[in-house]
C-alpha cells in the first residue's frame, strides 16, 4: 500500500491520464467521421497521427495499470 501523500499524487496522475485517454478517443472518433479511419487503420500498420495516438494511448493505458497496482500494493504480472 502507498502512503497518503503518494497515493494522492498517484490519484492525480490517474485523473490526468484518464482525461488524456478520453481526448485521444475523441480524436480517433473525429478522424473516423472526417476521414473514414477504420479499426484496421488503427491496428494494422498505423501511420502518421494515427500511429502517434495509438502509441500514446498504449503508453498511458499501461501507466494506468501500473498506478492501480501501486495504489493497491499489488504486483503486475
Amino acid at each position: 500500500m502507498t502512503d497518503a501523500k503518494n497515493e494522492k499524487e498517484l490519484q492525480e496522475e490517474r485523473k490526468q491520464i484518464i482525461t488524456r485517454l478520453l481526448e485521444i478517443q475523441k480524436n480517433f472518433m473525429e478522424l473516423e467521421r472526417e476521414k473514414g479511419v477504420t479499426e484496421k487503420d488503427i491496428h494494422h500498420n498505423p501511420k502518421g497521427v494515427i500511429k502517434e495516438y495509438k502509441e500514446e494511448h498504449e503508453k498511458l493505458a499501461n501507466r494506468l495499470v501500473d498506478i492501480a497496482h501501486q495504489i493497491k500494493g499489488s504486483i503486475r504480472t
